[in-house]
C-alpha cells in the first residue's frame, strides 16, 4: 500500500451544508498605534519648539498599523452591533463602568472623563493569523467584506472537504515521508507536484477570489466552511505555496491563514491554550534553561541597544494600555455608583508624560485595587448590604498650566508672561535654559519647577482655577451620564497626592461660607473674609478629603496656619462644642493666606466633612497634620496605624499579638471592675448606704474637687483636644500611617514609597472603610 493510499484512509469527509454557517460578529479595539495621542502631540510640539531656532523641526513619525487588539465584551458588542445596524450616530458607552465611548461611524474609541489616546475600532467577521498560532487579528472591514462576498459566491460549505483525522506530523517527519514518496533526494519541483496531483486524481481546481482596491495582487482560497488562506499572486508566492502544500499535505498553503467568525477564534485559542499547558508540563527542564538565559541576559542589560530598549518600552506601554482599556470583561450589570472619588496628581506630570508614564494608569490601578480589596476590607465590619459603589476618576491639571510659552505660528503677540504692544513677549523656559547637563535640567524643569510655580501667587491662582474647572467639568459629565447618583444621595471624595494635596486643600479652604455660617461669624465679632480671592467654586459639596504622601503640614507651618473643622461655624453643632468649651469661631482671615502679616496664626476651615492624612513613615515628602490642629495633644499622639491586610508572615504575627493584647485588656478590665464593685459594695454597706454615693449624687465628686486641680485641667484639655480632632473625622484621628513589612528597609523604601500608594492594598482597604464609615451611624460626627 502506497503512502498516498494510506493517507486517503486517514482522511474523513466533513458533511455538506446546504446553507452557510451563522457568522459570529465581535467588535474589537486596538491598544497600540493610536489614531490620536494628545501626549505624543504635546511632546512633538515641545521638540519642535526646541528645534525651531536651530534647524527644521523633525517631522512626526507616520502612524503605525495596530498589532494588538482587544475584544469588547458580549454586552458591549451587542450594543455596538445594534448601533451599527440602526446607523446611529450617537456614541456608545463601553468597557468597565462605561468609562469609554465608541463613535461607531468613525470606528474610534476614546475615554469619557479624561484625556487619552484615540484607538481604532473594528467590526470583526474574518480573522487572520498573527505572529503566533494563538494570536488572531481582526481583518480590516473592507477586506472582510470582500472575503465574505467570495465566501458566499464560491460556497465552500457546500463542497466536500477532506481533513486528516490524525494530528499533523512534525516537520522532519513530513520531509522524510515526502522524500520516500517521490523516491528522490532533490527538492520537489512544480512538475513533480503536478504529476503527484494527477496520480491522486482527486485534486479539484482551486477557486480563487481576487481582492480589489488596496489589496490588489492578493487572493483568497477557501479550504473549509470556516478556513481560508490569503495569498499573493506572484511567481515566488506560487512556488512557495506549491512547496509547502506538498510538504505539509495541504495543511499549509504558504500564505496567511484566515478563519471565519469569532466563535472559531475562541475554539482555536482554547485548543492552543490546552496544547501549551501540556507542553509546559513536559518542558520544565527547557524552561529552567531559558530562565537561566534570561538571568544572564539581565546581567548585560546595560548593553541593550537603543532600538531594543525602545521596543521593550513600547511593549510595556502596550501592556499598560491593555490594562487601562480592558480592566475587566464588563459582562455584569453596571455598578450602582454612590461614592465618587476625584484623584488629583502631584508634581512631575510633565516628566511622567515624557518618560512614557501615565497618571491615568495609576488611577486605574487604584480602582482595580479597590475592587479586589473590597471583600477583605468589609469582612471585619458591619455588613453594608451593598456592592462596591466607589468610582475613581483622575483629574489632570498640569497640561492646563502655561509657563512662558509663545506660539508665534498662530500670531499671538501676548504670551503667558509677556506683554502686548511693541514688546516681543516673555522668553520661554527653553530659551533661558543652558545647554549643559540636559537630562538634569529637563528633570528640574519638568518636576521641581512645579513647586516654585505653586509658591508664586499668579501661578498658584491659575493652578487653583484649572483644577476647579476640571473637577466641575468631570463632575457634570458624570452626573449627565449617571443621573441616579444624585437620587441615591451620592457623596464626593477628593483624594490628592503630594503637591495635588496642597492645591486641593487650598480649593476647599477658599470655598464660600453658607448664610448660616456667615451669620455665626458676624455674631462672633470676627472678620472672616472668605470671598476676597477670585477663585472658581466647586459645583458640589465634598464629604471626604484624603491627603496622600502630602507635604501639607510643612506648608501650613511655613504660612503660620492651623486647621479647624468648618463645623465650628455651624449653629447646629454649637451644643456639641459647648461642653468642651471650644470657641465657635477663632480669629481667622483666609483671604490672606499668602501675604498674612496681621496675625501669627491663621485658622483654616476646609469645606469638607472629614479630613484624613495618609502616609508611609519612610515617605520623605509627607508630614503630619494633627499638631496643626491641637499642638501639644497632637504631638504626643503617634500616627494611627492603618490595618495591615496584605497577608503574609506579618499578618499572622499581628493577629497573634492583637489577640493576646485583646485578651489581656479584657481580663484586666474584668478584674478591675470586679475589684472596684466588691470594694464599693462592702464600703457602702458598712456606712449604712444601700446604693453607691455617686448614683445618688452624680456631680458630687465634681463639686468636691477644685476647679484648679491639675489632673482635672489635663483631663479637660485632653477632652477638648480630642473633640477638635473628632470634628475633623469620625475616628478622632487625622494622621494615618502605613505599616512596614517585616523585611522592609526604611532607607530603601524611601526611594519608592512616595509613588506606591496607588496599588497598596492597605490604602485601598482604608479608603473603603472610611468612605462608608458614616453610612450606618451619621451621628458619629457629634460623638
Amino acid at each position: 500500500m502506497t503512502e498516498i493510499q494510506e493517507q486517503k484512509q486517514k482522511q474523513i469527509e466533513i458533511p455538506l451544508l446546504t446553507s452557510p454557517p451563522p457568522l459570529t460578529v465581535r467588535w474589537f479595539h486596538a491598544i497600540d498605534g493610536p489614531i490620536v495621542d494628545p501626549i505624543a502631540v504635546r511632546n512633538a510640539k515641545r521638540e519642535a519648539s526646541l528645534h525651531q531656532m536651530n534647524s527644521t523641526p523633525p517631522s512626526p513619525p507616520p502612524r503605525a498599523s495596530p498589532k494588538s487588539w482587544v475584544p469588547f465584551s458580549k454586552r458591549d458588542t451587542m450594543a455596538l452591533e445594534k448601533a451599527f445596524q440602526d446607523k446611529s450616530e450617537q456614541p456608545v458607552s463601553v468597557n468597565e463602568d462605561h468609562l469609554f465611548q465608541v463613535n461607531v461611524t468613525k470606528r474610534e474609541i476614546t475615554p469619557v472623563y479624561w484625556e487619552g489616546p484615540t484607538y481604532e475600532v473594528r467590526r470583526a467577521t474574518w480573522f487572520m493569523q498573527g505572529d503566533s498560532a494563538s494570536k488572531w487579528i481582526p481583518c480590516e472591514e473592507k477586506m472582510s467584506k470582500q472575503i465574505e462576498d467570495g465566501y458566499q459566491k464560491h460556497k465552500p460549505y457546500a463542497k466536500p472537504v477532506k481533513q486528516d483525522s490524525d494530528v499533523i506530523p512534525s516537520l522532519e517527519e513530513q520531509k522524510q515521508e515526502n522524500l520516500d514518496t517521490l523516491d528522490t533526494k532533490k527538492t520537489p519541483s512544480l512538475e513533480n507536484e503536478k504529476k503527484l496531483d494527477g496520480e491522486e486524481g482527486e485534486e479539484e481546481k482551486e477557486e480563487k477570489e481576487y481582492l480589489l482596491g488596496p489589496y490588489l495582487g492578493q487572493y483568497v482560497v477557501y479550504t473549509s466552511p470556516t478556513d481560508a488562506w490569503l495569498l499573493y499572486d506572484t511567481t515566488g508566492a506560487k512556488i512557495a505555496k506549491n512547496f509547502l502544500t506538498l510538504l505539509t499535505k495541504n495543511q499549509n498553503l504558504g500564505g496567511t491563514k484566515l478563519i471565519r467568525g469569532f466563535r472559531e477564534v475562541e475554539a482555536k485559542e482554547k485548543k492552543e491554550a490546552e496544547k501549551k499547558k501540556d507542553e509546559k508540563e513536559s518542558n520544565k527542564y527547557e524552561d529552567a534553561i531559558k530562565e537561566k538565559s534570561r538571568q544572564m541576559a539581565s546581567d548585560t542589560i546595560g548593553k541593550i541597544s537603543a532600538e531594543k530598549r525602545k521596543e521593550m518600552d513600547d511593549i510595556e506601554m502596550t501592556k499598560r494600555q491593555a490594562e487601562d482599556y480592558a480592566n475587566e470583561d464588563s459582562e455584569e450589570e453596571l455598578r450602582n455608583i454612590d461614592q465618587l472619588v476625584f484623584v488629583i496628581h502631584g508634581i512631575g506630570q510633565k516628566m511622567s508624560e515624557r518618560m512614557g508614564q501615565n497618571f491615568v494608569h495609576d488611577v486605574n490601578l487604584l480602582r482595580k485595587t479597590i475592587k479586589s480589596t473590597w471583600p477583605i476590607a468589609v469582612s471585619g465590619t458591619t455588613s453594608l448590604g451593598r456592592a462596591n459603589g466607589i468610582q475613581v476618576l483622575p483629574i489632570l491639571w498640569r497640561k492646563g498650566i502655561e509657563f512662558g510659552s509663545n506660539d508665534n505660528s498662530e500670531g499671538n503677540s501676548e504670551t503667558d508672561m509677556g506683554m502686548t504692544g511693541d514688546d516681543d513677549g516673555s522668553p520661554t523656559i527653553g530659551e533661558i535654559t543652558l545647554d549643559g547637563a540636559p537630562n538634569i535640567r529637563t528633570l528640574v524643569t519638568d518636576v521641581f519647577l512645579d513647586i516654585p510655580l505653586y509658591m508664586t501667587n499668579r501661578y498658584h491662582d491659575q493652578m487653583i482655577n484649572v483644577i476647579t474647572k476640571e473637577i466641575n467639568r468631570v463632575y457634570q459629565l458624570f452626573i449627565n451620564r449617571n443621573p441616579t447618583f444624585l437620587t441615591n444621595n451620592g457623596k464626593i471624595t477628593i483624594l490628592a497626592h503630594s503637591l495635588g494635596s496642597l492645591l486641593a486643600f487650598d480649593i476647599l479652604s477658599a470655598q464660600p461660607l453658607t448664610s448660616a455660617q456667615k451669620l455665626q461669624a458676624e455674631r462672633s465679632g470676627n472678620d472672616v473674609a472668605f470671598t476676597e480671592k477670585k477663585v472658581a467654586k466647586l459645583a458640589f459639596p465634598v464629604k471626604n478629603y484624603f491627603a496622600v504622601g502630602s507635604p501639607l503640614g510643612m506648608i501650613m507651618l511655613l504660612r503660620g496656619h492651623k486647621m479647624i473643622s468648618r463645623k465650628t461655624l455651624d449653629p447646629a453643632k454649637q451644643n456639641a462644642l459647648s461642653k468642651y468649651n471650644i470657641p465657635p469661631v477663632p480669629s481667622t482671615n483666609i483671604s490672606s493666606q499668602f501675604n498674612d502679616q496681621t496675625a501669627p496664626i491663621t485658622f483654616i476651615y476646609p469645606a469638607c466633612d472629614n479630613v484624613y492624612n495618609i502616609f508611609h513613615k519612610s515617605d520623605p515628602v509627607a508630614y503630619r497634620l494633627e499638631p496643626l490642629v491641637v499642638r501639644h495633644y497632637g504631638a504626643k499622639l503617634k500616627p494611627e496605624p492603618i490595618a495591615y491586610i496584605k497577608g503574609g508572615l506579618k499578618s499572622m504575627l499581628d493577629a497573634g499579638v492583637n489577640m493576646g493584647n485583646d485578651i489581656a485588656t479584657k481580663a484586666g478590665a474584668m478584674f478591675e471592675s470586679f475589684r472596684m464593685g466588691v470594694t464599693s459594695n462592702i464600703l457602702m454597706r458598712g456606712l449604712g448606704f444601700s446604693k453607691p454615693l455617686e448614683n445618688a449624687c452624680p456631680d458630687a465628686d465634681m463639686h468636691l474637687r477644685s476647679a484648679s486641680d491639675p489632673e482635672l485641667q489635663k483631663t479637660r484639655a485632653a477632652a477638648k483636644s480630642a473633640a477638635k480632632l473628632k470634628l475633623l473625622n469620625p475616628t478622632g484621628r487625622v494622621d494615618f500611617c502605613l505599616q512596614e513589612g517585616i523585611l522592609e528597609n526604611a532607607y530603601l523604601s524611601a526611594l519608592s514609597v512616595h509613588l506606591s500608594y496607588w496599588q497598596d492594598v492597605d490604602v485601598a482597604g482604608f479608603l473603603i472603610r472610611e468612605i462608608y464609615r458614616m453610612e450606618d451611624n451619621p451621628d458619629l460626627v457629634l460623638v
